[in-house]
């Protein structure tokens, strides 16, 4: 996710720039929303819908981070076509690799957060296939699934309750079959107050890496950046490993399902490799700093006595240095919400 290169600075200064770098881009990325982005009307998001039958065997996901982002791994051995909004194929997940039309503006327009910009609608051109991804899965922006242009009702706000107010479709064909991904725009309240995880013990990273928890209330994430000798492996959700830090970089696991699910955009893909444990590291880094989603750390839930400042998670996350075992232990504190007005004074 982050990764840059070396300067003449300080060690210190050069990690504490490092980090910082790391840290305003994910505040950026975690509270990012669609819909109205005044605080205290809530917001609206996209939710992804029961899978149907027909596509049972797909795994799919959606992840928020500065746009709504749709992830789907094809194990089936048919080919899974998406459809744009008028019906054109723009993308094709089929066994052992991703082809994408690069005559469909769909394919331009969904491929990264800035593209719809930069590509209209109508720029769409003669059919051109080609292989984008040697494997069988892919991740897009789908224009679809934002809440911009979501109405939500005066009666929902004042209710105060999270709500349903409309739903979306993506038409796919899974071999012959037709079928579709779907989801529904949940209206979500202003929230009470904000989770914050902080680190409170390194283990026996102590004296050899900067690690910090980054700010996000629904995905907060780590920064580790490592200066010690032996090699690093951060475990997964599964106990398997996930991350490995050392003196050539960072590397991903795509073997892990914890790197399945927080594997950013532009990242190696997951492979799917039923229930074997061997790893199948590829670089995601070439310095030993790095940042990742880390939903160990998140608190999705609202306390109690939610007026007032309290610990509501108490978390670690697993580590081998060297081959010992030690750990990255941490709280996750409730921080109540002061409204804008009372907060101006």
């Amino acid at each position: 996710m982050i990764s840059l290169s070396r300067h003449s600075r300080s060690p210190r200064g050069r990690l504490f720039s490092v980090f910082m770098a790391a840290a305003l881009l994910w505040a950026t990325n975690a509270h990012g929303h669609g819909g109205d982005s005044d605080p205290d009307s809530g917001s609206v998001r996209a939710v992804l819908g029961p899978i149907p039958p027909a596509l049972s065997a797909l795994r799919v996901q959606l992840r928020t981070t500065l746009a709504p982002q749709l992830l789907v791994a094809n194990p089936t051995g048919k080919p899974l076509t998406i459809e744009d909004e008028t019906g054109r194929a723009f993308l094709r997940i089929a066994p052992e690799q991703t082809e994408a039309d690069l005559g469909a503006a769909a394919f331009h327009r969904t491929n990264t957060v800035m593209a719809p910009g930069a590509f209209p609608q109508e720029a769409s051109g003669d059919q051109r296939w080609q292989v984008v991804e040697a494997t069988s899965n892919w991740g897009w922006f789908d224009l679809r699934l934002r809440a911009d242009s979501v109405d939500v009702s005066h009666q929902i706000v004042d209710a105060g309750k999270r709500a349903t107010v409309a739903r979306w479709s993506i038409p796919v064909t899974l071999g012959d079959t037709r079928s579709a991904i779907v989801g529904r725009f949940e209206y979500v309240p202003a929230p009470r107050g904000i989770a914050q995880a902080r680190v409170t013990d390194t283990g026996a990273l102590q004296g050899q890496a900067l690690v910090r928890a980054m700010p996000g209330s629904s995905n907060p994430g780590l920064f580790l950046s490592y200066r010690g000798e032996q090699s690093v492996t951060v475990m997964g959700f599964q106990g398997e490993p996930f991350l490995r830090f050392s003196e050539r970089g960072v590397d991903a696991n795509r073997h892990s399902p914890t790197w399945a699910r927080v594997a950013p955009a532009g990242a190696p893909a997951f492979i799917d490799n039923g229930d074997e444990a061997e790893a199948a590291w590829a670089q995601v880094s070439t310095t030993r700093s790095y940042g990742w989603i880390e939903p160990r750390l998140a608190y999705a839930d609202t306390p109690g006595n939610a007026e007032h400042s309290q610990v509501v998670k108490r978390w670690q996350i697993p580590v081998h240095v060297d081959g010992a075992d030690s750990a990255i232990g941490g709280v996750t504190e409730w921080q109540p919400r002061q409204p804008l007005a009372q907060a101006g004074g």
